[in-house]
């Protein structure tokens, strides 16, 4: 958008251009046809003059006797005479040359030009006068009364014809020295166009060569992104059927850790099956955090509290051999991020800084307040300008090839060998840190290291909270059910619908099964209204979660609802569950998490209206 001007600038010079070209060729042609009027004026005169002086001669010829001269003479002269002043004054052919004129524009030829006609007209009027008078008798020859009178009329209507070609050939003579100066000023125009349009090109060529270099590093950058998103979208779309399948997993080890005895070993087996269930729940979180498709729960938080909670873990990250160091900006400025994906990715890079440094070194994280301008934005197009609060982790290691540095945050890229080179963690915080509209840059030399930016934008709000980990990872107890309360359970996938109505039974709770809406419906007709609570999945297929439980409260108002999903990618965002609407709980969960979560949302008190001991 920036060279868009400068892009339109050839194009406008051209246009100007040929504007004065075509002022210039119009003005020429103008000026030939004004010139060539002129000239025919002047032509014009000169014949009257003449034919007025011819009819004088064949005049007095006649006066004075002479036999041979035909009086038709006369007056032949004296009507082109007549016909060259008519023209001068209106316009159109005339004399024997057939002069085509144009009526007379400016006032003082014109009124020389009428003079001419009334001079024409008294000559013939004193012709006729001369002519009648010889039939009479009287004296009309030269020397007399009448021909003093013709030679008057003659020596004006001459002096009046020669004043007006004098006059046109002085405004011809002005007008070729004004269309002169006016081409001079045309040709300097036009090569200051020409000169500024040269200059305009050259630049141009450079901004285009400007602009080629941003458009090259702009599609890599979309490469890289459109990579990123054909992989989110693939683990967006498999998280759904994991977590289900994760869930009915744990939840069948809990009923039987539950029923087993304390020290059995079949309970150990089972903590085994659960501690690899929650693996892969977390590399399916690690999967949708780099894809941005993992809901989180964003809050005002300090950066500087959360790597202060993380020193401890950050140092057994790292091991003896590398020195951690921090410098943490005062007067920091908050920003609206979920803590956990911050912890996620200053774990992430001190792994990663531990395995670039294999003989030992220094690490360092470091925060501070930046603001991004348009200078850093030049190299980087996609970046918003703004304040933002800088997380850097550097570190004195083996550092980055340049011909990999672009394939750094590739989903399954490394440079590592063996089973453990899973390469996602890179990945991942690209993809926690794009879901958070901020930008993250890597700077490296071969044998000097390595430093990763990590810019989030600032946050307005002034207010911070201070949750520590403990607090956010405390185990909740599992809470039975009081008095045998009933739960309506709506969930498409037959597995988990089996494990978490068996989890519910072991609790105490009453379970009445429902593989979508439409059967949860018939259901509650069947129960008439006595049920507690509606556990029930979010997307569905038919009839959605959110549509069922409020056509279900249509029939039983303020029933209380828990809905569950194993959905990443933001549907249950886009159907209002995390908005605060609605209670929620995401798969995978274990027993102790759904069991404190019913008793969250079951009142203190049993429900009395249509409850299910009625």
């Amino acid at each position: 958008m920036r060279d868009r001007p400068t892009y339109r600038m050839p194009a406008a010079i051209l246009v100007l251009g040929l504007v004065a070209a075509a002022l210039w060729i119009g003005t020429d042609v103008l000026r030939e046809r004004l010139a060539g009027q002129q000239i025919a004026t002047i032509q014009a005169a000169n014949e009257l003059r003449v034919a007025v002086a011819v009819s004088h001669l064949w005049l007095e010829e006649y006066v004075t006797g002479d036999p041979e001269v035909e009086l038709a003479n006369v007056w032949d002269s004296l009507d082109e005479a007549k016909d060259l002043a008519r023209a001068m004054v209106e316009g159109g052919e005339a004399g024997r040359s057939r002069i085509v004129l144009q009526p007379l524009q400016d006032p003082e030829m014109r009124r020389r030009a009428e003079s001419i006609r009334l001079r024409v007209a008294e000559l013939r009027e004193s012709a006729m006068d001369r002519q009648r008078g010889r039939a009479r008798g009287e004296d009309t020859g030269i020397g007399s009364a009448p021909d003093a009178h013709f030679d008057r009329i003659f020596d004006e209507l001459s002096a009046e014809a020669k004043a007006l070609a004098l006059a046109v050939e002085r405004r011809r003579a002005h007008d070729a020295h004004r269309a002169r100066l006016y081409f001079r000023g045309l040709l300097l125009a036009w090569c200051g166009i020409v000169a500024v349009a040269a200059v305009s090109l050259w630049s141009r060529e450079r901004r285009r060569r400007s602009a080629e270099a941003a458009l090259r590093r702009s599609e890599l950058q979309l490469a890289q992104a459109q990579k990123l998103e054909a992989v989110g979208r693939l683990a967006g779309g498999l998280a759904h059927d994991i977590n289900n399948y994760v869930t009915a997993i744990t939840s069948q080890c809990e009923l039987v850790k539950m029923k087993a005895t304390p020290g059995d070993r079949v309970s150990d087996k089972m903590d085994m099956v659960i501690a690899t269930a929650g693996k892969v729940t977390a590399l399916v979180r690690q999967l949708l955090a780099f894809s941005r498709q993992q809901p989180v729960a964003p809050q005002v938080v300090d950066l500087n509290e959360i790597v202060e909670e993380l020193q401890g873990m950050a140092y057994r990250l790292i091991g003896e051999d590398l020195q951690l160091e921090t410098f943490l900006a005062d007067d920091l400025w908050p920003v609206r991020v979920d803590p956990s994906q911050v912890e996620q990715i200053v774990v992430n890079l001190l792994v990663n800084s531990r395995e670039a440094s294999p003989l030992g070194g220094k690490v360092t994280i470091e925060t501070a307040n930046v603001t991004l301008d348009r200078e850093y934005l030049l190299k980087n197009p996609t970046v918003q300008a703004g304040d933002y609060v800088l997380l850097a982790v550097s570190d004195s290691g083996t550092g980055i090839e340049p011909e990999i540095r672009d394939k750094i945050f590739e989903p399954f890229f490394t440079t590592k060998e063996g089973s453990d080179a899973r390469g996602l963690g890179l990945a991942t915080i690209y993809g926690i840190v794009r879901q958070n509209h901020g930008h993250v840059a890597v700077y490296s030399e071969v044998g000097q290291g390595t430093t990763f930016k990590v810019y989030l934008p600032r946050s307005l709000d002034a207010a911070v909270k201070r949750a520590r980990a403990a607090d956010r990872r405390r185990p909740p107890s599992v809470l039975p059910s009081r008095q045998s309360e009933t739960v309506l359970l709506i969930e498409d996938n037959d597995e988990l619908r089996s494990s978490i109505c068996d989890i519910l039974e072991t609790l105490g709770y009453r379970v009445i099964l429902a593989g979508n809406g439409t059967e949860a419906l018939a259901a509650l007709d069947r129960e008439k209204g006595r049920v507690d609570l509606v556990v029930s999945d979010v997307v569905m297929p038919g009839m959605s979660g959110q549509e069922a439980v409020q056509r279900i409260r249509e029939k039983v108002p303020d029933l209380p609802a828990l809905f569950i999903s194993g959905y990443t990618d933001n549907v249950v965002l886009r159907h209002g569950i995390l908005e605060g609407r609605f209670e929620f709980l995401e798969k995978p969960f274990s027993a102790d998490r759904l069991a404190a979560k019913i008793r969250e949302v079951l009142p203190e008190e049993p429900r009395t209206a249509g409850s299910a001991r009625r």
